[in-house]
């Protein structure tokens, strides 16, 4: 058993990494301390270990320099999935867990900068659907006050059962001006509201009326501030407070970067997400967002994130995303621009990104005019039969692949036999992308190419059950021929070698007539394995993991072969005219 101070200094070490530190940072001289009083009541009581965050109140209004729009976007995303990371992270040195309870706290705020209780609600419930969290607890201001009969009368009983040293905001106006603390606290909101609410000037207002608005407005937030810390206090005793404004990070109350590599405080709902080049995702100003490197990436209409790219021109392109949080892109042309003006580099970073990308509406006159263009994603993997494997049904198929049954989901070139040269120089060896171009689709509702988003399906069976799948090894075996016949085993959980992110490597198992797949759970019993097996076919077919792509003619499908898994739907002899051209790239 772990001893509680190095448990603690563990505790530490952990949170350490999601801080955002200030030059005066002084977590390493104080704030391990303070934390420590609060752990060690924790590690005594063997309760889990509690943390609170007042945050995610509603979006700026400000639409035009910050933010989107007034629903969440990725940047919520983002920073849920970091927030239930940290928590995962320290659950997993704790054995009776850990819990960051966000206290969505807009009610407190949103009448002073302009927006609207129904806004705000709407923003408050659509966070609690953004994305899988296995440590969030989501409260709200109704849960704190279920006997406020409104939003203004919760704001009336927030302020007072804080029993503040300031009867109304004149009386805090008062000593704002013989307190210098105070007054710099004041000039600082005043500068914060400024940007949310520049665009938000009533008609007729002169500057100097404007100005004096805010300042009053600001008086009214540093009212409401403290009251909902003495809320705090009260509702969530013995928790670590964890805090969306800047601090020394000297306790009692811990500033989260909500982004990696962040420098400086910004949240989703003052900010836009981006999704780099190279993989990283941050938070940015809208107005601070390049317009000639950036595509708008949207959901259901909504604006979703903006996405890098390599600074060609590409206006008139749409680009939808297909599943939350962040699977399967769908690009068109509605303009006719053509699409090679994506560059390599921006579709290499696209595809990595979503997962799959589909091109829809492109046109290749010949196989080899597709192998060609292939040819800048990497180097072709040569078949007997050639670089292009055309996917038909046959007559008298040999296996599923060419036939009309289901394609058992897996990743391609994973049953290459161990005497190819390059599974001699890498056992792990596959394609990192693959290419399917749509010659003739099948008919509506069948044959779809089914794609597994590997990387959701692990986040909902969480790190602890990530970590533990690593080291479980599983053995396949079919007996089709250009496979090789050869058994192979793979770490059902394993790292994207690019990045050293986590991806699942699971196969499918198959019993059809045509061709059989065997699946083999390596050092475990029969019961294992069979619970195991149940567990990864739920998974990989959940609807939040998996698209069923629907194909048009002249789609163009570009997939990440770490990051995914994929098979084919069944579909009836209407459909025997199906015919993809795939091509692996590695």
């Amino acid at each position: 058993m772990q001893d509680k101070d190095s448990w603690m200094e563990a505790v530490g070490q952990v949170l350490d990494a999601y801080l955002l530190k200030a030059q005066d940072d002084r977590f390493d001289q104080a704030g391990r301390a303070h934390l420590a009083h609060d752990l060690a009541r924790c590690f005594d009581s063997g309760e889990p270990l509690r943390m609170v965050l007042p945050g995610f109140p509603c979006k700026s209004p400000n639409d035009h320099d910050k933010t989107f729009g007034v629903l969440p976007d990725h940047g919520e995303v983002i920073a849920i999935e970091r927030l239930d990371r940290l928590a995962q992270e320290l659950a997993e040195l704790h054995a009776p867990g850990c819990e960051i309870a966000i206290l969505s706290d807009g009610t407190t705020f949103n009448d002073i900068v302009g927006v609207p209780d129904d806004v705000r609600r709407a923003y408050n419930q659509a966070l609690r659907t953004l994305c899988t969290t296995h440590c969030i607890r989501w409260v709200s201001m109704e849960d704190l006050f279920p006997q406020a009969s409104s939003a203004e009368a919760l704001r009336a009983t927030l302020v007072k059962q804080a029993r503040l040293p300031w009867k109304n905001v004149e009386a805090l106006i008062e000593q704002c001006q013989h307190d210098e603390a105070l007054g710099r606290t004041h000039d600082k909101l005043c500068s914060h509201l400024y940007n949310d609410l520049r665009l938000c000037r009533q008609a007729g207002q002169d500057e100097d009326e404007h100005l004096r608005q805010i300042s009053y407005k600001a008086y009214q937030m540093m009212l409401r501030g403290q009251a909902l810390n003495a809320a705090v206090e009260r509702f969530f005793p013995g928790h670590v407070r964890l805090s969306v404004h800047q601090y020394d990070n000297a306790g009692p109350k811990f500033t989260v970067a909500l982004a990696e590599g962040l420098d400086h405080v910004v949240s989703p709902w003052h900010a836009v997400p981006v999704r780099q080049l190279d993989g990283h995702q941050t938070l940015r100003g809208r107005a601070q967002i390049d317009a000639a490197r950036h595509v708008l990436v949207t959901w259901r209409g909504q604006p979703w994130l903006f996405h890098e790219t390599a600074g060609e021109a590409l206006e008139g392109f749409n680009f939808t995303l297909q599943k939350l949080p962040l699977f399967g892109l769908l690009v068109s042309d509605p303009l006719g621009l053509g699409f090679q003006r994506l560059s390599t580099e921006t579709l290499q970073a696209l595809v990595r990104s979503f997962g799959f990308v589909c091109l829809r509406g492109c046109e290749f006159t010949d196989q080899q005019a597709f192998a060609t263009d292939c040819e800048r994603f990497g180097t072709i993997y040569r078949w007997s039969f050639g670089e292009v494997h055309v996917v038909k049904p046959a007559d008298q198929p040999q296996g599923v692949v060419h036939s009309l049954e289901k394609t058992p989901l897996h990743w391609d070139l994973n049953m290459l036999p161990d005497s190819d040269p390059l599974v001699q120089r890498d056992a792990k060896f596959c394609a990192h992308t693959f290419m399917l171009y749509c010659k003739t689709p099948p008919q509506p509702g069948e044959g779809q190419t089914t794609v597994v988003d590997s990387r959701n399906a692990l986040r909902k069976v969480g790190l602890r059950t990530a970590r533990q799948w690593q080291g479980i090894d599983l053995t396949y075996y079919t007996r089709m021929t250009y496979f090789g016949g050869s058994p192979r085993s793979y770490s059902l959980v394993d790292l994207d070698p690019r990045s050293g992110e986590r991806v699942l490597r699971y196969q499918e198992g198959c019993q059809s007539s045509l061709q059989t797949l065997e699946q083999k759970v390596q050092g475990h019993d029969e019961a294992f394995q069979q619970a195991l097996i149940s567990q990864l076919d739920e998974l990989v077919y959940d609807p939040e993991c998996l698209i069923a792509h629907e194909w048009q003619a002249g789609d163009l499908v570009l997939i990440d072969n770490y990051q995914t898994l994929h098979g084919r739907l069944p579909m009836s002899a209407a459909s025997a005219a199906r015919e993809l051209w795939r091509v692996q790239v590695y």
